[in-house]
């Protein structure tokens, strides 16, 4: 079982360059911050399990939406105290920062953990691995 701290397994310790390739532009749209094309392009990747590349990402990607809406739902009794609406911006604003850092990883081949969510991955997606 891999966490989210090292990356999908693979014959060797890195993924072989050809899965990296085939799995990009998935694992780059699973952090469109458009949220329904992103969550949705997400479930299809940890759904069909087909390139540990694609699946490392969108598994960080769908983390990375589950948390933003608990924080977002945590925020909105708070908007009755006048401090939810900034404190929803907030999670706007980092949700956005964190999809940007992810496409940027996901671009260049790499399978770095996001910050700040990387403790949860494994937590919600531990046992979904590579078919």
């Amino acid at each position: 079982m891999t966490d989210a701290t090292t990356p999908p397994p693979s014959t060797g310790s890195q993924l072989s360059q050809q899965e990296i390739d085939s799995g990009k532009t998935m694992a780059i749209l699973s952090y469109l911050p458009i949220q329904p094309v992103g969550l949705i392009v997400s479930i299809v990747c940890v759904a069909q399990k087909n390139n540990a590349y694609s699946l490392f990402h969108a598994k960080q990607a769908l983390t990375l939406y589950i948390c933003q809406i608990i924080a977002s739902l945590c925020c909105l009794p708070l908007c009755f105290l006048c401090i939810g609406f900034p404190l929803i911006v907030a999670v706007g604003v980092t949700t956005l920062v964190l999809c940007i850092l992810g496409m940027i990883n996901a671009s260049s081949g790499q399978c770095k953990p996001l910050p700040l969510i990387a403790g949860f991955v494994d937590k919600f997606f531990g046992k979904v691995q590579k078919a």
